[in-house]
């Protein structure tokens, strides 16, 4: 008996033994956590380039189904979209005022003539809710109808040249650093990006999408309540420089661009109101004909993260920290 109570009292471990067992489990979770770390972040970088290309395949489905771009994408602009303001609930921080400010941000506010969303089907923008309490989920406040000849304040792309020490960590300094996010080519000096929310009330949501996908960021100051979370689908549009100084006039021009109103009348290339190009005799149509329909074109999806990240950053992104492992 004496020799049973003397074994079962030694049955459990020491305190040294359970002290060595703690230490070896501490020392195997510290050679996990960063491998954990890793993978959260592969896991993160994975989500978020299948949904930057889940709605950029949407986009274009769309406009091959319904012939014509989707509507009522969220406008990141406050108010009545004419006297509005940026939305200030972004990760990237303030969308730039129109020619004021710092001009770092990598976004900035345009203004754009309606026709060249109308032209492609969008007729309608959510306004942003700078007042809300919910960044993603609850961020707009209504829809406005978007009109041809009536100009519109936009958030597009920045390209910013000083890019000062002082700058956000997000700022774009040159076309090419742009393109490199974005993986499509771009031209800044003739362009403007529209860069336009999907939002759950975007027209192609239910059609050739399900939901509108929504970013989950790393830390709580940057979750879906507190910072808009939605991808951004970027649009190629001239710029109102562009479009004014591109078109045909019929002043009765002669071939050598002279006003000689003996001459039939005959169509021209203008560069402002300038003749630069004799392009064929007509009839009288009038005097002045644009070139080409000015359009919204669709390039590609972006994230407005601390820093834009499009999806060709993102898929590059995502392949190197596939090969650094």
């Amino acid at each position: 008996m004496k020799h049973y109570n003397k074994m079962a009292r030694q049955a459990g471990m020491t305190l040294i033994e359970l002290t060595v067992v703690l230490l070896v489990l501490i020392g195997l979770a510290g050679l996990m956590i960063p491998y954990v770390g890793g993978f959260v972040s592969k896991t993160h970088d994975s989500a978020n380039s299948d949904s930057l290309a889940a709605v950029n395949g949407a986009i274009q489905r769309y406009d091959v189904q319904f012939m014509g771009q989707p509507s009522d994408y969220d406008s990141l602009m406050d108010s009545d979209l004419i006297n509005g303001t940026g939305y200030t609930k972004l990760m990237g921080g303030a969308i730039e005022a129109a020619g004021g400010g710092a001009d770092e941000s990598y976004l900035k506010t345009v203004t754009i003539d309606g026709k060249v969303l109308t032209n492609v089907g969008i007729n309608k923008l959510m306004v942003m809710d700078n007042g809300t309490s919910d960044a993603t989920f609850k961020a707009t406040s209504g829809s406005l109808p978007v009109v041809k000849g009536t100009d519109y304040k936009l958030a597009a792309l920045n390209v910013a040249a000083s890019c000062s020490s002082a700058a956000p960590m997000g700022c774009i300094k040159t076309d090419a650093d742009l393109s490199a996010i974005l993986g499509h080519p771009v031209n800044t000096t003739a362009n403007d990006y529209l860069a336009l929310g999907v939002g759950q009330d975007t027209g192609m949501v239910g059609k050739t999408i399900s939901e509108a996908p929504v970013h989950f960021a790393k830390t709580g100051a940057m979750s879906a309540a507190n910072k808009y979370n939605r991808i951004l689908a970027i649009y190629e549009v001239p710029n109102n420089t562009t479009v004014t100084n591109q078109g045909y006039c019929t002043n009765y021009q002669s071939t050598t661009g002279t006003v000689d109103a003996s001459q039939p009348a005959t169509m021209m290339l203008c560069s402002g109101t300038t003749a630069v190009t004799n392009v064929g005799a007509i009839g009288t149509i009038g005097d002045w004909h644009m070139v080409m329909m000015p359009v919204a074109k669709f390039v590609t999806t972006a994230m407005p993260m601390m820093k834009l990240e499009g999806l060709g950053g993102a898929l590059a992104s995502h392949y190197a920290s596939m090969d650094a492992n």
